[in-house]
């Protein structure tokens, strides 16, 4: 299936970590970070066709990389046959950050995304854009920043720089909603923009930088790597990821929705009830390479990483926690960055989820 976005190859290598592993984690557990583009056909893989229904043709956006297991749902569900079982075609397609990810969304060239929360509200709050929110991908914010014994903890970096994958994006928002939240001005934090990758750490340990922003597993491989590598855990709960839809494309193909749902919901449970994800490593190797996967331990760190972070507090996936929203909702109110006297429940549609 042919996509608009440019093309890349699945296969995208990334040097193998070694060393040992030296965390010096702060605040909640969480996931993330934004992402660079690119974009690939799914629905090439084994598995079932839907007792040989015709596939119905399926875009989902994400402004993570497939090189990352914050796409695991997404990329194993695919390898195993979960979307076709379930009737659809689809392709999964990477696009070059929150933003575009909306304006795909609403130019009809994608039936869903993932996003982060900060840009869903203000998409919907700020820009009157018609988002849905109809399910939360991860409870806990997934991005990480990577700093040295120089700068651990957010008072260091004041006057210094923050490395960030995107500028003003999901990222960029997290960091400035996690400095507020401890009374530091965001804009007393400079930011620059950098790659992703692990080899960036030396920009911190050279002082260029003072820490950057990555997902949790590349966060985990620079651990590795480094033995003076730190790692800070952002608190603030805008920092979640969501799933993102319109009303458009609700109205347009709600029970293709439906059955994305119910196949992501269906991976995400048999990965929760897994005693080991040796299987699920290998499947996922058989057709992508990157650090975090090609490490054995941080492989299975991730994945529990992960897994954790997909259920609530009630234990069930997918499903938003209103009580977790308003507050988020709060905090955006707090910063100016969306206006009062929105309701959250204009947001959120969970017709689409399993029931």
């Amino acid at each position: 299936m042919s996509n608009d976005g440019a093309v890349f190859s699945r296969r995208s290598f990334v040097t193998r970590a070694g060393g040992t592993i030296m965390l010096g984690a702060l605040g909640a557990n969480m996931l993330a970070a934004c992402a660079t583009g690119e974009s690939t056909p799914a629905g090439t893989t084994s598995g079932g066709t839907g007792g040989g229904d015709a596939l119905t043709p399926f875009t989902f956006l994400s402004f993570l990389p497939l090189t990352s297991f914050s796409v695991v749902p997404e990329m194993y569900g695919d390898l195993t046959g979960a979307f076709t079982k379930n009737h659809m075609d689809m392709t999964l397609q990477t696009v070059k950050g929150s933003a575009q990810a909306t304006q795909l969304l609403l130019a009809n060239k994608g039936q869903v995304a993932r996003n982060g929360l900060i840009d869903a509200m203000i998409a919907a709050f700020a820009q009157d854009q018609p988002i849905v929110i109809p399910a939360i991908d991860t409870f806990q914010v997934g991005i990480r920043i990577v700093t040295t014994d120089a700068s651990p903890e957010p008072s260091d970096w004041v006057g210094k720089t923050i490395g960030v994958p995107s500028v003003n994006g999901t990222s960029d928002k997290t960091l400035s909603m996690s400095l507020r939240k401890m009374d530091i001005d965001p804009e007393s934090v400079k930011r620059q923009l950098v790659g992703l990758a692990p080899g960036t750490f030396d920009l911190v340990r050279n002082g260029t930088l003072a820490g950057y922003m990555v997902s949790a597993d590349t966060a985990q491989i620079v651990a590795k790597q480094n033995s003076d590598a730190r790692i800070f855990v952002p608190t603030s709960v805008t920092g979640m990821n969501i799933y993102m839809t319109t009303k458009e494309q609700i109205d347009q193909h709600g029970d293709e929705l439906k059955n994305f749902f119910l196949a992501v919901q269906q991976v995400k449970e048999g990965l929760i009830a897994e005693k080991n994800f040796d299987a699920a490593i290998k499947t996922l190797r058989s057709e992508y390479t990157f650090a975090s996967l090609d490490d054995d331990e941080i492989a299975n760190a991730s994945f529990k990483e992960r897994t954790a972070a997909w259920q609530g507090k009630d234990g069930r996936t997918g499903w938003p926690d209103m009580e977790e929203l308003e507050g988020a909702y709060g905090e955006l109110v707090d910063s100016k960055v969306v206006p009062s006297g929105k309701k959250i429940e204009s947001l959120v549609d969970t017709s689409l989820l399993p029931q």
